[in-house]
């Protein structure tokens, strides 16, 4: 993998990082509040929330990995 330096200013950097954990953070947080609001609507008993919770960890789970093999923090050169 070819891995160029990173020439932004440090304050670049951290607001770029702090946008990708506020994004992993909404897409984990967001369905579960949407399945509640659902079962809230339809009077279901935490049927909509398990499934948006689930569907939240696996989305955000997978945009964890996308950054890890970006980032290539694992490897030898």
């Amino acid at each position: 993998m070819d891995r160029t330096p990173d020439d932004r200013s440090p304050m670049a950097q951290a607001m770029a990082w702090a946008a990708r954990i506020t994004t992993i953070s909404l897409e984990m947080a967001l369905p579960g509040l949407g399945g509640y609001w659902i079962d809230r609507r339809l009077g279901t008993k935490l049927v909509f929330t398990l499934i948006g919770v689930s569907l939240g960890m696996i989305v955000g789970g997978w945009h964890l990995m996308q950054i890890t093999r970006q980032n290539g923090s694992g490897g030898t050169d």
